[in-house]
C-alpha cells in the first residue's frame, strides 16, 4: 500500500512556503514569491506556484492544502482552487484562511489563532466545526496590534510632537534612525512614498524594545497593541463560547516576548501558547486530514 503524499502551502504577502510530505514526514521544501491573489493577481500567482511546485514535484500527490492570507471571498478561494487543481488534477485540494494554519501547526483542532504580523486577525473553531473570525480587514480598515500598525502609531506620535513644537523624544529618534532620516519634517514624505507595509512593520520591533527601558511612548505602543490583540481574541472566544486555548502566531507576535506577556495578562484564565512551528506545518497536517476525509475539501 502506498503511503499518503501531501503538499502543504502557506501563501503569505511576501512569500509562498511549501512542503511535500510522505506519511507525515517532510521530503521536500521550497519557497517562492507571493502567490496571494489579492496582491499579485491570478497570472503572477500561477507563475509563482509553478516555480514552487516544480521544486516540490506534482506527481502522485493525494491532497493539497493551501492557507492564504485574506482567503475570505469565494472568488479568491475559487481562483486558488483552480490554480492548484490545474496543476495536480488528481489531488484533493483545500484552500483555507492562513489563520487556520496556526492552530493546525500547533497540533490543535479547536481554539483560537491570534495572528500579529504585518497585519492582524483572530480566527477560531470549536469541536462542532463552527468557526468565527475577528479583524483581518487590512491596513486601511484595521490591523490593530500588528507590526505595521505599531509603526504607524509611532509615526503619528512623532508628527503630533512636531506639530506641538515638542523636542524629539526617544521614540521619535529611534523611528527616524530606523528610516534613515534626520528630522521629523522628512517623515511625511517618506511615509507616503514608501508604500510597502512590510517596510513599516519591520521597524516595529525596535520601537517596542524601548518599552523595556521605561520609555512612556513605547509603553503606550505596547499597551495599545496588546489591548487590540486581546480584544480580537476575546471577541472570537465569546462568539464560540469556548474558553480557549489561544495560539499566538505571526512574525511580529512570535518574536516579541513583552507583547506575548501583555496579551496573556489581558486574557486571564485563558491558556495562551506561542506558535513554535512554521505555519506550513499546519497546512501539511490539514492536507493529511483531507486524505483521510475528502469531504473536508473546500471550493
Amino acid at each position: 500500500m502506498e503511503l499518503p503524499t501531501v503538499i502543504g502551502v502557506d501563501i503569505g504577502g511576501s512569500k509562498t512556503h511549501g512542503v511535500r510530505a510522505v506519511d507525515g514526514l517532510s521530503v521536500a521544501e521550497a519557497v517562492a514569491g507571493s502567490a496571494n491573489i489579492a496582491s499579485v493577481g491570478p497570472a503572477e500567482a500561477g507563475r509563482q506556484l509553478d516555480g514552487l511546485l516544480a521544486q516540490l514535484g506534482t506527481a502522485d500527490v493525494d491532497a493539497v492544502c493551501a492557507g492564504a492570507a485574506g482567503a475570505d471571498g469565494s472568488e479568491s478561494i475559487a481562483t486558488l482552487q483552480r490554480l492548484f487543481t490545474e496543476r495536480m488534477p488528481g489531488a484533493c485540494v483545500a484552500i483555507v484562511h492562513d489563520a487556520r494554519l496556526v492552530l493546525a501547526a500547533a497540533g490543535m483542532d479547536t481554539g483560537v489563532a491570534l495572528i500579529s504580523g504585518t497585519g492582524s486577525v483572530a480566527w477560531g473553531v470549536r469541536m462542532d466545526g463552527t468557526d468565527s473570525r475577528a479583524g483581518g480587514w487590512g491596513h486601511l480598515l484595521g490591523d490593530e496590534g500588528s507590526g505595521y500598525r505599531v509603526t504607524v502609531d509611532a509615526v503619528r506620535h512623532t508628527l503630533d510632537r512636531m506639530d506641538a513644537g515638542a523636542p524629539v523624544d526617544q521614540l521619535t529618534a529611534t523611528l527616524l534612525a530606523q528610516c534613515g532620516l534626520t528630522s521629523p519634517e522628512q517623515l511625511v514624505d517618506h511615509f507616503y512614498s514608501t508604500q510597502d507595509r512590510r517596510y513599516w512593520a519591520q521597524r516595529a520591533p525596535a520601537l517596542l524594545a524601548l518599552a523595556a527601558t521605561g520609555d512612556p511612548a513605547a509603553g503606550a505602543l505596547l499597551t495599545g497593541a496588546a489591548d487590540a490583540l486581546a480584544a480580537l481574541a476575546l471577541r472570537v472566544l465569546g462568539r464560540l463560547g469556548t474558553p480557549g486555548p489561544v495560539v499566538l502566531g505571526g512574525g511580529f507576535a512570535v518574536h516579541q516576548p513583552a507583547l506575548q506577556q501583555a496579551v496573556r495578562e489581558r486574557l486571564p484564565g485563558v491558556e495562551v501558547h506561542v506558535l513554535t512551528q512554521e505555519p506550513v506545518a499546519g497546512a501539511v497536517r490539514l492536507a493529511a486530514a483531507l486524505v483521510a476525509d475528502p469531504e473536508q475539501e473546500r471550493a
